[in-house]
């Protein structure tokens, strides 16, 4: 399975835990992003163990532990870990460019106006006008 994936993710998919999938349920534009991480993580605990990878309310979703002890804890590992997930709130799933998060058939997607006019979403504001009273 992991033929499918470009090669700077094939390390980060061995370090996928026995009985999970080697599956990575997010875009190629995420591709990128994720071997950073990898990278980034490897220095910082270079026995950390991933159980999964996904998109979820268009935000990548990364589970791992710093070493296959789950109660071990690093705040380095933490951090990496939240900085990329919050990069991804902003950057396509489809194609890596700026993005800001749509909603497309109830599912919040994170694409590029490009990607977003294709799939025909509507942008979630977060600051929306007062209403009328």
């Amino acid at each position: 399975m992991t033929e499918e994936y470009p090669p700077e993710l094939r390390g980060l998919l061995k370090r996928i835990a026995p009985g999970w999938p080697e599956l990575l349920e997010v875009g190629a534009g995420w591709y990128p992003l994720l071997a950073r991480l990898d990278a980034t993580l490897s220095v910082i605990a270079p026995s950390y163990v991933v159980q999964q990878v996904k998109s979820k309310f268009g935000a990548l979703s990364f589970y791992a532990d710093p070493s296959d002890d789950p109660s071990n804890f690093d705040q380095a590992f933490a951090d990496a870990v939240r900085a990329a997930e919050w990069e991804s709130t902003e950057t396509c799933e489809v194609c890596g460019a700026p993005a800001k998060q749509y909603v497309i058939r109830m599912w919040v997607s994170t694409l590029c106006q490009r990607h977003a006019a294709e799939a025909g979403g509507d942008v979630l504001d977060p600051d929306p006008p007062p209403s009328a009273a």
